[in-house]
């Protein structure tokens, strides 16, 4: 360069005096590293500032020339763009620029991308001190010229770029995207690429999408259209292409973990060269052609799997299949079915199982189903698996979480158990009673040592999530801790309240309301007790001895009920209560009439247990305590008197229907405690049978439960007084049925008017749904059994339907 600054009015001058310093900033000859300290070194600040100053020069210069330069201070108001001039300078860099990129030339021994990226890396280094140098002229001519409208003007540094693009980057672009797109190969393939390279090249991409109209605006259109569309095209050939190769030779599990390893070296290797908005294109692309496309064999080996319990390879394909929301739903339904077919299978499992086992036994009594320890350990143990793999596997995703409920829902209360085949249409499973079965086990004393109890409260409940007749369990459950309370069977009453705790927080207070109250009448049948013991024993001083008194007047134990709440319907019984027992039947109606007026005792015989002492062992010998039904007590005290009696005495004195003294007589003939003669169940109720007492009585054990071994559903055929007597009684299950319906169609009843109540009138099919989700917590409501309901309250004139037939009032 001159030592001297050139004439300011002289642009040839004045170019051939800056053009020097920008071959050097552009490093032209070829001498610079393409560092910046290289850059600066080259460019001295001396250089640097004598550039700028003959740019800056000229500029002012060119504007007084034209005789428009005007000072501020002077006042005169002017627009001030008649004074910004620097077209032709920034023509002659324009010019200048397209003759640089132009000469730019590859060497034969380098591939085009790796000159294109030195290139690139040392000219956007230069472009960056082009615009410094020519920064007055960015200030004043291009904005004056771009504040103008004329969007075709740029400021140096964006002008470097838009020179690049035209000449460079649109003259060898197709050469340039090919040769990355081999190095992108190269690298799937795992061989060693250079990964600066590939990543300078794609993002000059985003850099050279400038959008002229306005600079400051992130424009892609380069990007996307010439390296981004092509790319997920090439992506989406190369997969496919290597998943179809790889699926013909290996399998389906193995394809698993490579689509795996595939997808997560996209998007964590690949994707570091790539822009931002190339993300969610990929991994679309890449789900269909490694999951979308085999979706039909995915599916099909998640069954397999599952039936492997492989739950890593499960948490894999789960993992490719939730990255398309399309998918995961008939993956979902998937495992639905899977868990209702396999609750179903291994139900089908254990009844085959216990048949084989009482068909290979033929002298054991057969059991007439599955116990319920077995049942319910069967339906914890497919919940359990399944909850596993949940966890597990899915992550506990809810659409999975929902799928587990609704699987478990359906096997627990629909299987060839609970609802075998040939069933009515609306029968009640059985499950509800299994559980209360298995509760019942689980709270009540037991002497068997071979009896299993390894469920726990946790299992009961979890079960019990799942029933859809909540009301069934309830109502099998009151009449279970019904008998535990009565006969004082409870293991402890604080697991008694533990498990109603629970029930209550699973459905409601409402739900747990009469078993609340059973236990609080049981409570208060102890204080009760207490009172009428010291108001016996007072009595009993104020008339003879303690001990006198209370051999003829023995300990009582009454537990009062409230009639609606205990499960037993009250019967009156034709009886005559053993003579020992008036006197204390007496004195209890006496106290508790007197402290509750208005209140009715209602004796429940059946329900009634004692306990005796029997001195009829050898001499010598302990005496006998027997646990006995009331009857059975009846019975037993007439041998005080006499040993022999008749059937048809003992009728006489106890008041009894005869298959009521039958079934009670029973243990007593099983037990050799009594001889009958003739012997034969048939017999038994024959008027002119005798039963002796065997005295002395030779038993190994002095305490025996003769209440337990009561037989209600013996059958007897004979003649009693000329008329033929068969009785059997009703099925159980039968009765269940009956009475849950008659409680249904109770509590339908009380919800129509209640929704009607709040609602005055409502159309049929409104309310048939408020119905149905009033009472879904219960149990499922059949539509049959809401209309029943409605026309019954109709009948009642409750309701009332409008003159259109259409909605239904509620009449106050």
């Amino acid at each position: 360069m001159a030592d001297t600054l050139p004439r300011s009015d002289d642009l040839e001058a004045t170019w051939n005096f800056v053009k020097p310093g920008i071959d050097q900033i552009l490093d032209r000859d070829g001498t610079s590293d393409i560092k910046t300290n290289r850059v600066q070194k080259v460019l001295s600040p001396r250089m640097y500032m004598e550039v700028y100053t003959a740019i800056y020069n000229y500029c002012v210069n060119k504007s007084r020339s034209t005789g428009h330069f005007q000072s501020d201070i002077i006042g005169k108001q002017m627009n001030q763009s008649s004074i910004l001039v620097g077209g032709e300078i920034y023509e002659n860099l324009k010019n200048y620029l397209k003759d640089y990129i132009s000469n730019l030339k590859k060497d034969d021994n380098v591939t085009f991308l790796n000159f294109y990226v030195r290139r690139w890396e040392r000219f956007t280094i230069g472009a960056i001190f082009l615009n410094r140098v020519f920064d007055y002229m960015n200030r004043y001519w291009v904005q004056k010229e771009r504040s103008d409208g004329k969007r075709h003007i740029f400021d140096a540094h964006t002008l470097c770029l838009m020179t690049w693009k035209e000449v460079m980057f649109e003259t060898h672009k197709t050469e340039l995207v090919t040769e990355i797109f081999d190095q992108l190969d190269l690298q799937r393939r795992g061989e060693l690429v250079n990964k600066s390279a590939i990543t300078i090249a794609i993002k000059s991409f985003v850099i050279l999408g400038i959008d002229p109209s306005d600079l400051k605006k992130l424009n892609l259109n380069v990007y996307i259209q010439n390296f981004e569309q092509p790319f997920l095209q090439k992506t989406k050939e190369y997969y496919t292409k290597m998943s179809n190769e790889f699926l013909d030779s290996h399998s389906v599990s193995e394809y698993i973990e490579k689509a795996n390893e595939c997808i997560i070296f996209e998007e964590k290797d690949m994707i570091l060269y790539l822009d931002s908005h190339t993300s969610a294109p990929l991994s679309t692309a890449l789900n269909q052609v490694l999951i979308a496309d085999h979706a039909d064999k995915l599916k099909k080996e998640f069954i397999l799997l599952l039936d492997k319990q492989d739950q890593r390879l499960i948490k894999l394909i789960y993992e490719l299949m939730k990255r398309d929301y399309r998918m995961l739903p008939d993956l979902v339904d998937t495992f639905d079915m899977y868990i209702k077919r396999v609750g179903n299978e291994e139900i089908d499992k254990l009844i085959d199982a216990h048949n084989k086992s009482a068909a290979q036994d033929s002298n054991a009594k057969r059991q007439p189903g599955l116990s319920p320890r077995d049942y319910l350990k069967c339906l914890i143990g497919v919940y359990k698996l399944f909850y596993n793999i949940t966890i597990e596997c899915f992550e506990n995703h809810p659409a999975f979480a929902k799928a587990l409920d609704y699987g478990c829902r359906c096997f627990i209360n629909n299987n060839s158990f609970a609802i075998p085949p040939g069933s009515p249409k609306f029968a009640t499973s059985r499950a509800p009673e299994m559980l209360a079965k298995y509760s019942d086990q689980l709270l009540k004393k037991s002497t068997k040592n071979n009896e299993q109890v390894d469920l726990t409260v946790d299992d009961i409940m979890t079960v019990f999530k799942f029933l859809a007749d909540k009301d069934a369990f309830e109502m099998h459950y009151r009449k279970n801790l019904a008998k535990r309370l009565i006969h004082g069977s409870s293991k402890s009453e604080a697991d008694e309240e533990i498990i109603i705790q629970r029930l209550q927080s699973e459905n409601s207070l409402e739900y747990t309301s009469k078993i609340t109250k059973m236990l609080q009448d049981v409570k208060l049948s102890k204080n009760l007790h207490d009172e009428f013991s010291t108001f016996i024993s007072q009595d009993g001083n104020n008339t003879t001895s303690a001990a006198t008194f209370r051999s003829k007047v023995p300990e009582l134990e009454p537990l009062i009920l409230a009639d609606n709440v205990w499960p037993f319907s009250y019967q009156p019984t034709e009886f005559a209560l053993p003579p020992v027992l008036e006197h204390s039947k007496n004195k209890l109606e006496t106290m508790y009439t007197d402290k509750h007026s208005g209140r009715i005792l209602k004796w429940l015989w059946p329900m009634s247990r004692g306990e005796i002492k029997a001195h009829i062992g050898k001499p010598g010998k302990p005496p006998f305590q027997f646990t006995v039904t009331i009857f059975q007590m009846a019975i037993l005290t007439l041998f005080n008197d006499i040993s022999t009696l008749t059937f048809e005495q003992i009728q006489e004195r106890t008041n009894l229907k005869a298959t009521q003294i039958a079934s009670n007589m029973y243990p007593f003939v099983k037990m050799k405690l009594l001889i009958q003669s003739p012997e034969g169940v048939e017999s038994m109720i024959k008027l002119d049978t005798k039963y002796t007492l065997n005295k002395p009585y030779r038993l190994s054990k002095t305490s025996v439960n003769f209440a337990a071994a009561v037989k209600n559903d013996l059958t007897f055929t004979a003649t009693v007084n000329g008329s033929a007597l068969d009785e059997t009684e009703a099925s159980e299950q039968k009765k269940a049925e009956k009475e849950l319906n008659q409680q249904r169609l109770m509590f339908l009843r009380a919800c129509i008017v209640r929704i009607m109540k709040a609602k005055r009138k409502l159309p049929h099919s409104s309310l048939m749904n408020e119905c149905i989700a009033e009472s879904q917590q219960r149990f499922n409501a059949k539509v049959s059994m809401i209309k029943k309901a409605v026309d019954n309250l109709i009948e009642q004139e409750y309701l009332k339907r409008t003159d259109d037939g259409e909605c239904y009032e509620y009449l106050a």
